[in-house]
């Protein structure tokens, strides 16, 4: 099966070097020409659970894809689907399917705008990413995927799509909602709060805020459960825990962005949190404010950026 990661940042850069090492057919879809042209030139440098590699795989800009994969896996920031999308069409009406692995919540529904129902997958992953310098980056354990198609015609070939490898996993799973769902619970109060105050996930880690990611995540937890999907919130928060104790110094993705002036991702995570929790009268009140003051935040910045 040909895949192409549309999307090498961080995580895509990771998650396509660990399937290449693993055997699979993967080539790099971005716009970064300083992190394509590294890859080519001296391969992908990944550090990961096994140490550090060097992974040789095809990297391009997107119009540069000549030959039509079979998957497609979306990895932009949920802003940049519908740019992302329109320049691949000519693969998506050749047949592709697209796997949306992107972060928060209505991926799928964004996707569907662009690509034919039977077409689409939709998942997410838990693994880390980190863009160290261009063609070089990292992660730390091990990484897994969950997916599932969004209609019975594509279910074949989501199974089809699954593998297991030593520092990697696709698995289609009928548990998919939920792990997107407990995965959404646990960064909007992570990263929201990171990208706030600054702090690292380490740092998050004292009495009053650790209560507060469990009141954040609570709020996601109970939208989840009353459109009918099942998360645990004991779940989540053993996930946060684990975060704060071994996680100690890494940056949020969305803290990421706030230092490097780029807009976040905070509309599709808090963000829909709080518009979902409204037309269904579930009480959210701290997903909105962080939504509000993240997105004033970024207001802000982008002011102060075109003043200077």
């Amino acid at each position: 099966m040909k895949t192409a990661i549309l999307g090498a940042g961080a995580l895509g850069s990771v998650i396509g070097g660990l399937m290449a090492a693993a055997g699979r057919d993967v080539s790099l879809w971005d716009l970064n020409e300083a992190h394509l042209d590294a890859i080519c030139e001296k391969g992908l440098r990944l550090e990961g659970a096994s140490g550090t590699q060097i992974v040789h795989l095809p990297a391009m800009r997107p119009d540069q894809a000549s030959e039509t994969p079979d998957l497609i896996i979306l990895l932009t920031k949920t802003i940049h689907t519908d740019a992302a999308l329109g320049g691949v069409e000519r693969h998506i009406a050749a047949g592709a399917r697209v796997l949306t692995l992107q972060n928060g919540l209505g991926n799928a529904e964004r996707v569907v705008k662009q690509v034919p129902k039977d077409q689409v997958l939709y998942g997410c992953t838990m693994m880390p990413g980190r863009f160290i310098a261009p063609g070089h980056v990292a992660s730390q354990g091990q990484g897994f995927v969950v997916f599932r198609a969004l209609t019975d015609d594509g279910a074949a070939f989501a199974e089809a799509a699954g593998f297991s490898a030593p520092e990697i996993s696709f698995e289609c799973s009928a548990k998919t909602d939920q792990i997107i769902w407990q995965k959404a619970a646990f960064n909007c109060a992570m990263n929201a709060c990171s990208a706030l105050t600054g702090a690292t996930v380490g740092q998050l880690n004292v009495p009053e805020m650790v209560v507060q990611l469990r009141k954040i995540s609570s709020e996601v937890v109970t939208l989840a459960q009353t459109l009918g999907v099942t998360v645990k919130l004991d779940e989540v928060v053993e996930q946060i825990n684990h975060a704060l104790e071994h996680h100690t110094e890494h940056k949020p993705s969305m803290l990421q962005d706030i230092e490097a002036g780029r807009p976040t991702e905070i509309s599709s995570l808090c963000g829909e949190v709080a518009r979902l929790a409204e037309q269904h009268n579930v009480h959210a009140p701290l997903n909105a404010v962080l939504a509000a003051l993240i997105d004033l935040r970024g207001r802000v910045t982008d002011q102060l950026a075109s003043t200077t």
